[in-house]
């Protein structure tokens, strides 16, 4: 009977992840702040984040870009490009914190929180920083360093729906030419994945030496 132990033996429910809480920094032009290099990272002094989210949190997309194709005289492709694309997050901020609104509407927040809108233009960028835990208190952080709005959604005045700003943001290659980096997602193995890991490695070496002695046995 051949070995199957192989398909069930990397299996590992510590490298299954939930993110059960998280951050969202917004950085405008000109605001210093230290850029992420890891996992550890802390905002600023003072710092807040735009606070509650909807319920369904954020969410990261990639947009492919568009692909072009030259074909020869007989019809084959002799040469095929494919455009960079680029990645968005989607989310709707529930708190009309002074940076969602500036983003959403695209205008400067006075000091007396009022707001001057001119168009409907999307041509402010900012910064973004996500810091998040997983279910076993694992950081997560995220960090785009050119984002603008590319989508938005309408702002309810309804008596029955919240006042939120619903908006996808595109990001932008930064000064290091990348998008954004991402410091948590994988998941380093710990002593335990170790041991599981060795666990089922030692398994599935016991269930390869015991078929090849049953088969000597069987030829014997």
């Amino acid at each position: 009977m051949a070995d199957n132990s192989y398909i069930s033996s990397g299996n590992n429910a510590e490298l299954v992840r939930a993110v059960k809480d998280y951050a969202l920094f917004l950085f405008g032009e000109g605001e210093t702040y230290t850029k992420p290099t890891g996992a550890d990272w802390t905002p600023p002094a003072n710092k807040l984040p735009i606070g509650y989210n909807s319920e369904d949190g954020t969410t990261i997309h990639p947009e492919p870009g568009d692909e072009t194709e030259i074909k020869g005289h007989n019809g084959d492709v002799v040469y095929s490009e494919t455009d960079p694309g680029y990645w968005t997050f989607q989310f709707s901020a529930l708190e009309g914190k002074k940076s969602v609104v500036e983003l959403y509407t695209n205008s400067t927040v006075d000091k007396d929180g009022g707001i001057h809108v001119k168009d409907a233009s999307t041509s402010k960028t900012m910064s973004m920083v996500i810091a998040g835990i997983d279910q076993k208190e694992r950081p997560i952080v995220i960090h785009a360093e050119k984002i603008k709005v590319s989508d938005r959604d309408d702002i309810p005045l309804k008596s029955t729906d919240l006042l939120q700003y619903n908006m996808t943001l595109k990001t932008f290659k930064g000064s290091d030419g990348y998008q954004w980096h991402a410091w948590g997602m994988v998941v380093e193995p710990s002593a335990s994945t170790a041991a599981h890991n060795a666990t089922a490695e030692a398994a599935a070496h016991n269930a390869t030496a015991e078929a090849a002695a049953h088969n000597a046995t069987a030829e014997a």
